[in-house]
C-alpha cells in the first residue's frame, strides 16, 4: 500500500478492488462505532446508512442532502469489532480493522465491476477516509450530511487516480447524478 494513504487498484475474486489502508489512533472499538453507527456516518460517509447488525441483515441508506439514493443493501459479514462487509448498489464494501500499538490499521476493500469508475470511487473514498480520520479527532469537517466527495480536493484526486490507474478523461466513468 503506498504510504501516502491512496488507493491501489487490484484484481480480486474476478473483480476490481479499491484497496485503501489508514493507521488511526483509535482503538478497533471506536473506529467500528464510526463504521456502523448513523449517527456518526452521517459525519464523513457519503451515504449514511442503517444496518441491521448480523450477517444477512439490511442495510438501509438515508438519502440526504447531497447524497446519492442508493437501494437497501445487505450485510454480508459482522464481526465487532474486526470486520463489516455489505453491499453497496451493486458492489461490495469490505472494512477490516486490526489493532496495533498506534490504534488501529483500518481496511477498505470496495470490490466492483466498472473498472472506469475506479478514478471517481478512489477520489471519493480517499476524501471519506480524510473525513472519517477528521470526525474520530473531533476535527473541522464538512457540513453534517454533505457528501465527501463533493468537498475540496476531489477534482485534483480523480485527476491523480486518473492518471495512476491509466484511465483517460474520456473513458472515465462520470458522477451519478443525485
Amino acid at each position: 500500500m503506498p504510504p501516502d494513504g491512496h488507493a491501489v487498484l487490484k484484481q480480486l475474486e474476478g473483480r476490481f478492488a479499491l484497496c485503501f489502508e489508514r493507521t488511526l489512533p483509535h482503538p478497533p472499538e471506536r473506529v467500528w462505532r464510526a463504521l456502523t453507527t448513523h449517527d456518526e456516518l452521517l459525519e464523513w460517509h457519503p451515504t449514511p446508512f442503517e444496518i441491521e447488525p448480523r450477517a444477512g441483515g439490511a442495510i438501509r441508506f438515508v438519502p440526504g442532502p447531497g447524497a446519492p439514493e442508493m437501494p437497501d443493501g445487505q450485510v454480508l459479514s459482522f464481526e465487532p469489532p474486526r470486520l463489516l462487509t455489505h453491499t453497496w448498489g451493486d458492489d461490495e464494501l469490505r472494512w477490516q480493522l486490526r489493532a496495533n500499538d498506534d490504534g488501529c490499521l483500518l481496511s477498505l476493500t470496495h470490490l466492483f465491476e466498472d473498472r472506469f469508475k475506479a478514478a471517481r470511487d478512489g477520489a471519493g473514498w480517499h476524501l471519506c477516509l480524510d473525513a472519517l480520520s477528521a470526525s474520530l479527532a473531533d476535527e473541522t469537517r464538512p457540513q453534517r450530511g454533505s457528501a465527501p466527495r463533493l468537498t475540496g480536493g476531489w477534482e485534483e484526486l480523480n485527476s491523480g487516480y486518473q492518471q495512476r490507474f491509466g484511465i483517460s478523461r474520456e473513458q472515465a466513468t462520470p458522477i451519478p447524478p443525485h
